[in-house]
């Protein structure tokens, strides 16, 4: 059964609505912004290592 916009439903149908918490960042300053946490500790077990350029197969099959 269906109800058109412009009237309202005789029934509740149970809904409440609940106020959600804001999700909200702290802004941080420009100067721990630009220079990074002082506080900050690296806990990666591997060391970054930068991708190697992967050649095109005619370029590994000619040696050009």
């Amino acid at each position: 059964m269906c109800i058109p916009h412009g009237t309202t439903s005789t029934k509740s149908n149970g809904y409440i609505e609940t106020d959600q918490k804001k999700k909200h960042l702290k802004r941080v300053s420009d100067d721990e912004f630009e220079h990074g946490d002082p506080d900050f500790i690296d806990e990666r077990v591997k060391p970054y290592k930068k991708p190697s350029k992967k050649s095109s197969f005619f370029f590994s099959l000619f040696g050009v």
